[in-house]
């Protein structure tokens, strides 16, 4: 990691996963992009992605998402994607 910025998006990540979520995240034309997976034993796998121009900014757009998920669903992300 270059910047400290960088260090605090690693640690979201590093959150993500003790909460259970598998995150997957590449670097592709100047982007990262992510994706975050929760298999529940009660029902679907939850999923959540995004991408963004920095690690960080990627960090929090799928550590926000995922618990915007676990708290109220599908949704919750619905609502704020209509709210945008």
């Amino acid at each position: 990691m270059s910047t400290a910025a960088d260090g605090n998006g690693v640690i979201l990540l590093d959150w993500l996963r003790i909460l259970g979520w598998k995150v997957e995240i590449e670097h592709e034309e100047g982007q990262w992009v992510g994706l975050a997976r929760r298999a529940e034993e009660t029902g679907p796998e939850l999923r959540v992605g995004g991408t963004a121009t920095g690690l960080t900014g990627l960090a929090w757009e799928l550590f926000i998402r995922a618990v915007e998920r676990l708290e109220g669903g599908e949704e919750a992300v619905h609502g704020t994607l209509r709210a945008a």
